[in-house]
């Protein structure tokens, strides 16, 4: 029986990040799959670029050398790691995407925002015509976060707790997308991935496992401020969170889940249910409106409770 491991936001080569990439040689040695769901590396940052780039190849030899398949998709952190911005397993039944595309500005509490969504809503509204919508949108927060490199000179803004405590209006900038982020990501299924019944994402580094009309959300915290990195495992029929414990010079799985489920398709909501889950995620960043639904996904898209 197939085992997958689902992480993200290692921000490999960024003091903050993860430590290395051998500190997860225990863990990714019991599984056939590894998919790192964005930000893998700090390869966005011009300052952290070159020990990036060493420790992902280190990574992606971790994993080459023991037969195990990786998958990395790509976030706004590492924009070109490859050209895939979201998977889909179990027939549907999973959807995983990093979540940076979901918002305009990408990281509304970044100095540059406005800079990002000034770029996004450019690149959105240049779509060349029949490019299917996901996809426009992946291209548009992709363009948006080279912005936010060029706009700054220097790399992507990355967030510590001394930089946010000199600018509270950031820290309330944070904690009110961390309250939007959960239903953003289900209006992002609803119009993308409508048969999924389990969507995993990660961007804002808040781990939480949260049910939005009948879409299990699971995001999978950050090994970056502020922190508590979790990980999703897929075996058979059923997924597990796990929070991801560190006994150095390793990673390690915590032995006991922080819960599990049966995997499914999407069992489908109520019209209230959808009613309030389209009015709370406005996609454009504008005032909240009914998404247009049933568009085509993309080729390139390839097959509650908070979380401590």
């Amino acid at each position: 029986m197939q085992r997958t491991l689902i992480l993200s936001d290692l921000h490999l080569g960024r003091p903050g990040g993860a430590r290395s990439a051998r500190a997860f040689e225990a863990m990714v040695a019991q599984f056939d799959r590894v998919i790192v769901n964005g930000d893998a590396a700090e390869l966005h940052h011009a300052r952290f670029q070159r020990d990036a780039e060493l420790e992902l190849d280190l990574f992606r030899d971790l994993c080459l050398s023991r037969g195990i398949r990786l998958d990395l998709i790509a976030g706004n952190h590492d924009a070109f790691v490859s050209d895939v911005r979201s998977l889909t397993l179990a027939d549907d039944a999973i959807y995983i995407t990093h979540g940076d595309a979901f918002h305009p500005a990408i990281a509304p509490w970044s100095p540059y925002a406005a800079s990002m969504r000034h770029t996004y809503v450019k690149a959105l509204n240049a779509t060349p015509a029949g490019m299917a919508e996901d996809a426009a949108r992946f291209a548009a927060a992709r363009e948006a976060s080279l912005a936010e490199w060029r706009t700054m000179g220097e790399g992507a803004h990355v967030s510590t707790l001394a930089n946010m405590a000199i600018r509270p209006h950031r820290v309330l900038s944070v904690l009110f997308y961390w309250t939007r982020f959960p239903a953003l990501a289900a209006g992002w299924a609803e119009r993308f991935a409508p048969r999924a019944g389990t969507m995993l994402v990660g961007h804002s580094h808040r781990a939480f496992v949260k049910d939005i009309g009948g879409l299990r959300v699971v995001n999978t915290g950050s090994f970056g401020f502020p922190g508590k990195p979790h990980a999703v495992v897929l075996e058979g029929d059923t997924a597990r969170v796990h929070r991801i414990v560190d006994h150095a010079p390793y990673y390690h799985l915590a032995n006991e889940p922080v819960t599990a489920w049966t995997i499914a398709h999407h069992a489908g909501r109520s019209a209230q249910e959808n009613r309030a889950v389209h009015q709370f995620v406005p996609l454009d960043g504008g005032a909240a409106s009914t998404p247009v639904m049933n568009r085509a996904a993309s080729p390139s898209a390839m097959r509650s409770m908070d979380v401590e």
